[in-house]
């Protein structure tokens, strides 16, 4: 698979340098329908147009991920405010039952092993609490890199869109002007349309072949 894509790449890489050169992609006359190089246009446009439509496709998904994920964000950190505040308020309890307990000596021996075990009972809360608030911060983390992962893919994929546009209007421009030197910009958008949609598959395809989401 690897020396198919490095023997496709090297095809394309030789066909723009010939594109460049005087004498075009090949040394043959033109022919009666035009230079020998317009076949070339039909499949550029096509290959450049199926991406641009994948790249449409896969943006909308990662503008739903990546609004999903910031839901879940969000969900995420009012779960964390809720058990620190509940983690804070039964700090803040435990402490004035003690304070009690310390500035009363006279009270009542039913009294006090009932504050005590008031007392041991929001402290015993709080380890739990104070997990699950670490553990919805976590979370939060979390959700907020995945989406701005998914937002970066997003501008990746928009920048390869943008040098496909780039490829098909220069190939038009090619037809109608005849020169093969604009078929060549042409050709160099659409390398660095390929080039960019296989950066942004592998970025994200990648890490989960290896079990990282």
């Amino acid at each position: 698979m690897v020396e198919e894509e490095k023997s496709f790449f090297s095809k394309v890489a030789a066909l723009a340098e010939s594109l460049f050169s005087d004498d075009g992609p090949t040394k043959s006359a033109p022919t009666a329908d035009g230079p020998s190089w317009i076949k070339y246009v039909a499949m550029l446009t096509g290959i450049l147009a199926a991406i641009t439509g994948i790249i449409a496709v896969r943006s909308t998904r990662l503008t739903n991920d990546a609004i999903y994920e910031s839901s879940l964000a969000v969900l995420a950190q009012a779960q964390a405010s809720d058990a620190w505040g509940e983690y804070q308020a039964d700090s803040i309890k435990a402490r004035i039952l003690e304070t009690q307990i310390a500035t009363s000596p006279a009270l009542a021996d039913d009294i006090r092993a009932k504050l005590d075990a008031d007392t041991q009972s929001l402290r015993d809360r709080q380890p739990e609490l104070k997990k699950t608030a670490e553990e919805k911060t976590a979370e939060r983390d979390n959700h907020l890199t995945d989406g701005r992962s998914r937002l970066a893919e997003k501008d990746m994929l928009e920048y390869a869109s943008l040098a496909a546009q780039i490829g098909i209007a220069m190939a038009s421009v090619a037809v109608m002007t005849k020169r093969h030197q604009v078929f060549g910009v042409a050709t160099l958008a659409a390398i660095a349309c390929i080039g960019l949609f296989a950066y942004a598959m592998i970025q994200h395809y990648l890490p989960l072949l290896f079990g990282n989401s």
